[in-house]
């Protein structure tokens, strides 16, 4: 697990440059060596979307009522999840030079 490189001149991505491309949107990312263009995969906006909404919902909706656990508890562990994500979410996204 690995952060992309770029497809032209094999200049590994920033962190920071890839979470900001996220944050905006899937923003394109020029490479700063060859300027190439580089675009979110689709398959990569599928899976980012599914690492963000489906565990959240499974363990808001189905695994903290099975348990009973308070609001508060509930909404705690979500928001640390969605942080610990959001921080792996550059390792999971794949951009094509097109």
């Amino acid at each position: 697990m690995s952060l992309q490189k770029c497809d032209q001149c094999n200049t590994q991505f920033k962190w920071s440059t890839i979470v900001s491309s996220i944050f905006l949107a899937h923003r394109p990312i020029q490479c700063n060596q060859c300027d190439t263009n580089h675009r979110v995969t689709f398959f990569s906006r599928i899976i980012l979307s599914l690492l963000s909404v489906v565990p959240l919902w499974i363990f808001g909706y189905i695994i903290a009522r099975q348990l009973s656990l308070s609001f508060s508890y509930t909404f705690s562990i979500m928001i640390i999840y969605s942080v610990f994500m959001f921080l792996l979410f550059p390792f999971f996204v794949k951009y094509n030079s097109k």
